[in-house]
């Protein structure tokens, strides 16, 4: 039975470095300072391997897990280069007690569709073993299974794993959309070196913050704050769709910010900035409807900011609601489209181009008849007529 001592830095750190097991004379210090989530100023000879798989170095990490002897870095050698030892192999080097671990990663690396029981597990092992479930419970489309799932690792990793806990609850807060969840993942991952988790964290906490403030509970100044705070954590490369997310977020939290004076207007032109960047980092496919959420909200920006060149960011703001008209079927989406067809109509109608405004507006109010929203109906009704009247009168 090999002896590891415990807790182990699981979870928290990137794949495949965060399911590498520390162990070793000396290494203690080590093992804790990862379990905080922060990366040891040395690292003992022993841990070469380690050291290298944290640094990005994989392949060589494997090449020094292969030449070892030890039980443990069949283990890791597993984790890094899964196909050059079975998980028959590591189960026996490790002992029966650590099945679960072994079996959690043959589940994370795609080795087997079953995911793992939690069985004897306890603390961070169960923990892990926990996410795997949840992981499986989200692929059968299972969102309130995989919720208790993840309520249940982070209760296993709280007040053991400190830095594996915050990055449960922020994954938690986000589908939970609990805000004293966020508020403890943004508490955990403050300080620790995992900057990319935590800028995650401040996005839940920032995005549900930003849900109160629609409602008039919280400052919406409070989630710029948070949205600000994680975007300096990150920079494109880092994490491409939280950086485009970030920016999406904030773009729209400052158009919602009250206008109280001329210098508040600067704000639309940051949202406009934000925006853009998320248009451009946002895909089609993967991410389609904040993608185009991007494009139409870049658009209402561009009709309503002040500009020298008003006229060509009208034009644009058409341009883009074409495109999102494009993601608005009348069938499946039918008040959506009425919506977007309105924005599009009042901007081609500060363009002069009335004829083309009108026949906006008429689908426009087709649709939000149709589906019963009179009110909208009697708004565009009421824009459309007022354009016959300015073109009769021209």
């Amino acid at each position: 039975m090999t002896q590891i001592a415990r807790p182990q830095p699981l979870g928290a750190f990137p794949l495949p470095a965060g399911l590498l097991l520390v162990v070793g004379e000396g290494t203690d210090a080590v093992r804790e300072s990862l379990v905080s989530g922060r990366l040891p100023a040395a690292w003992p000879d022993v841990l070469e391997g380690i050291r290298l798989a944290y640094e990005g170095r994989v392949e060589d990490a494997a090449v020094v897990f292969a030449a070892s002897d030890r039980p443990v870095d069949r283990y890791n050698l597993f984790v890094v280069d899964p196909d050059s030892v079975t998980r028959a192999e590591v189960t026996a080097a490790l002992g029966e007690q650590w099945r679960p671990l072994v079996d959690h990663v043959a589940f994370t690396l795609g080795h087997t569709s079953i995911p793992p029981e939690v069985g004897s597990a306890t603390g961070e092992v169960a923990a892990l073993v926990l996410t795997s479930q949840a992981a499986h419970a989200l692929a059968d489309g299972d969102e309130d299974e995989a919720v208790e799932c993840l309520r249940a690792a982070a209760q296993q990793a709280r007040g053991i794993a400190s830095a594996f806990a915050g990055v449960i609850l922020s994954e938690l807060a986000g589908r939970a959309h609990d805000l004293a969840d966020a508020d403890e993942a943004v508490a955990l991952l403050k300080g620790t070196d995992l900057r990319s988790a935590y800028a995650e964290a401040l996005y839940h906490r920032a995005g549900l913050i930003h849900g109160l403030a629609i409602e008039g509970r919280r400052s919406v100044a409070e989630a710029i704050q948070g949205y600000t705070d994680a975007l300096r954590l990150l920079d494109e490369s880092d994490n491409r769709p939280l950086f485009a997310r970030l920016h999406l977020n904030l773009g729209t939290a400052y158009l919602a910010a009250p206008v109280m004076s001329d210098a508040d207007m600067l704000r639309v032109g940051i949202a406009i900035q934000s925006l853009r960047t998320a248009a451009r980092l946002l895909d089609e496919k993967d991410d389609a409807e904040e993608w185009a959420s991007a494009r139409l909200n870049l658009a209402n920006a561009l009709v309503y900011a002040p500009s020298a060149r008003q006229r060509d960011n009208l034009m644009e703001a058409v341009d883009l609601y074409e495109v999102v008209l494009r993601t608005r079927s009348p069938k499946k989406d039918a008040l959506g489209r009425a919506r977007v067809l309105s924005n599009q109509g009042n901007a081609l109608a500060h363009l002069g181009l009335l004829e083309d405004a009108r026949g906006r507006f008429d689908e426009a109010e087709f649709l939000f008849a149709s589906k019963g929203d009179e009110n909208s109906a009697a708004i565009v009704r009421d824009l459309r007529d007022q354009l016959v009247a300015a073109g009769s009168s021209a």
